[in-house]
């Protein structure tokens, strides 16, 4: 009897891990080495910028680096005057973004257009 509950246990385990990694492969947008940069691009850019594939190949990997540059000083100034980006605003300068902007720069870089790894084509 013990046996068997212990095999319904782990039964009931593995279904809840696969449900939980289909869930979560479901929001993740494309396969990539930059999973950390992928979560935090898709819930702090997605919503206006779309996937990493559009918008990451709107610059090189050299030009995304210097938007980045300066705690976003550059992507500041590509929100500007937009009342819709206020909290956008709010957020480049906040400590998270310090703490998220190198993962979410390595994630959008892969979908650079001069990218040689853009997960899409791999």
């Amino acid at each position: 009897m013990v046996k068997n509950m212990l095999n319904r246990a782990v039964v009931l385990i593995l279904l809840c891990v696969v449900i939980y990694s289909s869930l979560y492969s479901r929001k993740l947008e494309h396969k990539t080495k930059q999973i950390k940069g992928q979560k935090y691009y898709i819930n702090r850019c997605s919503s206006c910028h779309g996937s990493g594939k559009i918008g990451g190949n709107i610059y090189s990997m050299f030009e995304w680096q210097d938007i980045f540059a300066n705690s976003g000083k550059e992507l500041l100034w590509l929100h500007k005057d937009e009342k819709e980006t206020d909290m956008v605003r709010i957020y480049i300068r906040s400590e998270e973004f310090k703490k998220e902007s190198k993962y979410i720069l390595r994630f959008i870089q892969e979908f650079a257009y001069d990218s040689d790894k853009i997960p899409t084509c791999n």
